[in-house]
Parts: C-alpha cells; structure tokens; sequence
C-alpha cells in the first residue's frame, strides 16, 4: 500500500507513521519528525518516563475501528505492543490483550491474564473490562462482588462508563448494594464532570 514512504518495506514504526501521516494529511516533513521521535522514545526520555504508551495506542486504536483491518497492520501493531508490554508498560499490555480477543486470534485466556495485570497496575479500561465482564460477560464467571470491586477501581480514575455504571448500581440497589440515591447522584455529578 503506498504511502508518503513509497511501499511497506520499513520498520513497523514507519509503516505505521506513515498510515497515521496518510491518513491525518500531515506533511512530509511531519512524518519524518514523528519517525525520529519514535525511534529516539527508548533512549531519550525528557519527562523521566517512557513515552512509548501513545505509539502502541495509536498505532492500535485505528485499526479497532475498521470492519477489516489489513492483518500485517495488526501484526506491526502487536510487535509494537508486545515490545512496550516487555518493557513493563501496562497500557500496552491491556491494548496488546485486545488483539487476542478475536483481531488477531482467539485466545481469551491469554487476554484474560493480560487485563487483570493492566487492571491490577492501575489501567482504567482494564479495570472496567474485568467489571463489565464479571457483570455480564461471557468470558468471566458472573461475580457481583468483583464486577462492584472493579467498577470502583476504574471510577477512581474518572473512567466515564465506569462512573455512569456506578451510578445506576446504586440508583437501583444493584451487584449486593443498597439502593443509595445520594451516591447515584454524586456518581451521575461526576460522570457530567469527565471530560473524555
């Protein structure tokens, strides 16, 4: 598939840039400030921590929205990923595990192991996934404590459905909790205040 490149023969950091390059209409000149900043992430560090997170998010997120994503697209993203997984990021984890609940293969046990280590270092999404799964899905057994359990821990970090989910727990006295109008309305007051 061309690009700003010419052909896909680089590295999965320039594929990439170059699709988010395409696909934004940033400049040439843009692309190639964006590939020095991405192959200089692991070494320089201005801000005292690895920067990376964003590049496996973005370089993911994409691709989540389209009915068929090109597989060797997947696949550059889930080396990305794995790459800052290893490195011990967890937001990375959490993306990477996404790609084991069906884009690139079916493996829910595997993502499963993954989540909970994102949950469990503090990824929001992660923690909401577990709460909703524990709720109401498939993939995990049905646990009204431990979806309540990780629906607060995600609604501590502003997580948006996790604090509207809240909210209706304790509106209508669900997951073992008793009907509680005050703190539905302090979840509903938050949930007005989230700004993503």
């Amino acid at each position: 598939m061309p690009g700003y490149m010419g052909h896909y023969s680089a590295s999965p950091v320039v594929r990439i840039a170059t699709i988010y390059s395409t696909e934004r209409m940033l400049p040439r000149y843009a692309l190639l400030i964006v590939i020095g900043v991405f192959s200089l992430m692991p070494i320089v560090n201005g801000y005292g921590q690895d920067a990376s997170p964003v590049l496996c998010r973005d370089a993911l997120r994409p691709l989540l929205l389209q009915s068929s994503p090109d597989p060797e697209l997947l696949h550059d993203a889930q080396r990305l990923c794995a790459g800052q997984a290893v490195a011990g990021d967890p937001d990375a984890l959490y993306q990477q595990s996404l790609l084991h609940l069906g884009l690139i293969d079916w493996q829910p046990d595997k993502a499963i192991v993954m989540i909970r280590s994102a949950a469990q270092s503090g990824i929001s999404e992660a923690q909401y996934w577990l709460a909703w799964q524990h709720e109401a899905g498939p993939l995990l057994d049905n646990d009204a404590e431990q979806a309540l359990h990780w629906y607060l821990r995600a609604g501590e970090q502003e997580h948006r459905l996790a604090l509207s989910r809240l909210a209706g727990i304790y509106a209508n006295g669900e997951l073992g909790t008793s009907v509680d109008a005050q703190k539905a309305s302090l979840y509903r007051a938050r949930v007005a205040q989230c700004r993503n």
